[in-house]
């Protein structure tokens, strides 16, 4: 990468394509506008990650297949910026709606897959639940045999939807207490959870491209340790989310809440770098976003997309000079 290409973020810059450079780490950084609280045009978002000097780009499908906007024509925007294709949300709404509804989303994710697979988008995620719904005049246990049949049942049928496309689908667990409002008994609380390993051991049975999505702020909130997010080996991370607590704040787990999160190395307590470095040194090939919840919106599209490159740069485990 040029020193133009790189504008005013850094002297000292994130790798472009680290795979031209045996022995260095092989994860990127890509940009993610909808993380830092903006609401851009797919064309806006792969120019303004190309001129801050993002690796790559994530995107989102469903914006793309809404816009009715050809996604060879992005495709050749994003070959041409030098971007690396990133990930994306899962574009369907599968937990707790109605079968009905599900099963018409379902019928959608075939034209969402196409489209991704088009732009080189490989890799998914979605959130599995904390918590499982209530469920009037059942006990407890049921509800959770419940929610696990269903996860297992539908998580199943867009993994194999989704394999078609060769789309890997990674899924994160939220380990923040907050967000589990105690209405029904705790399901999936962090990566170590043995009901997450028996719902992922019988998902990869059927479909070996589902893995995890390793979220450091989860981690943390969950207690967990970074052997925990590597437990199932490398090969199973499918994207990576980085944030930090808010600088000042109290390292209290409990008092965590989900949607006031600070950049990555804001407060320090959450060790990104650790992380990075031991994805890095396993092999880890994917996209690292950064994902602290809106906080880029008072700073506009340029000044958020510029911080999170910073404040990546702050905790990515090697750092090479520009244009080498």
């Amino acid at each position: 990468m040029d020193d133009a290409r790189c504008g005013q973020v850094c002297s000292v810059c994130l790798t472009r394509d680290p795979r031209g450079h045996p022995g260095e780490p092989t994860l990127y950084s890509s940009f993610n506008a909808r993380a830092l609280g903006l609401d851009l045009a797919v064309e806006e978002t792969i120019d303004l990650a190309s001129a801050v000097g993002f690796d790559g780009v994530d995107l989102m499908v469903r914006d793309i297949v809404g816009s009715g906007r050809d996604p060879r024509a992005l495709r050749r925007r994003l070959d041409d910026a030098g971007l690396r294709s990133g990930a994306f949300p899962l574009p369907i709404d599968w937990r707790q709606v109605p079968e009905p509804l599900f099963r018409r989303a379902l019928g959608d994710l075939p034209r969402f897959a196409e489209t991704a697979a088009i732009m080189g988008l490989t890799r998914t995620g979605t959130w599995v639940e904390p918590e499982a719904p209530a469920l009037p005049g059942l006990d407890d246990e049921i509800s959770l045999a419940v929610t696990f049949d269903q996860h297992l049942q539908r998580l199943g049928q867009m993994a194999t939807v989704l394999d078609r496309w060769g789309v890997r689908l990674g899924l994160e667990v939220i380990g923040v207490a907050n967000s589990r409002p105690g209405r029904g008994p705790a399901f999936i609380t962090g990566l170590g959870s043995p009901r997450l390993k028996d719902l992922l051991t019988r998902l990869r049975e059927r479909c070996p491209l589902v893995g995890i999505l390793v979220d450091a702020w989860h981690l943390y909130a969950a207690g967990e340790t970074i052997d925990t997010a590597l437990g199932w080996g490398t090969d199973a991370v499918v994207w990576v989310h980085v944030a930090d607590l808010p600088a000042g704040s109290r390292p209290d787990r409990s008092a965590m809440i989900d949607n006031q999160r600070g950049w990555p190395g804001d407060h320090g307590a959450i060790d990104g770098r650790t992380l990075l470095r031991r994805l890095a040194e396993s092999g880890y090939d994917g996209p690292v976003t950064v994902e602290p919840m809106g906080q880029g919106q008072a700073l506009g599209p340029t000044g958020a997309a510029t911080k999170a490159l910073e404040s990546l740069r702050l905790i990515w485990p090697i750092e090479r000079l520009s244009g080498q």
